[in-house]
């Protein structure tokens, strides 16, 4: 076998090597971006339900003129575990992005 055939031979096996590796790294690509669309939606989701907390906190605010201080702190502390909780979970979210 010639040299020149030998390098030829050397250059197609290189070659296919390399399609190989783009196809794979190709399918990796596409399932992150299906992963990273997945997130953003879990993440636009948290923020609605965070909007939500928060627009209940304050028409609770509004609204309790009468209601006993034990029972607004309770509830206030229960509805602020709830927003930790998602912050909490926007964060885990964001580090996955």
């Amino acid at each position: 076998m010639s040299a020149t055939q030998a390098h030829i031979e050397r250059i197609e096996e290189k070659l296919k090597s390399v399609l190989s590796r783009h196809q794979s790294l190709k399918k990796e690509n596409d399932k992150l971006k299906k992963q990273l669309e997945k997130t953003e939606e879990e993440k636009a989701s948290l923020v609605d339900q965070l909007k939500q907390s928060a627009l209940q906190i304050s028409m609770l605010k509004s609204s309790e003129g009468s209601a006993a201080k034990s029972t607004r702190a309770t509830l206030e502390k229960r509805i602020n575990a709830y927003v930790k909780e998602i912050d909490r979970c926007i964060a885990l979210l964001g580090d996955q992005a």
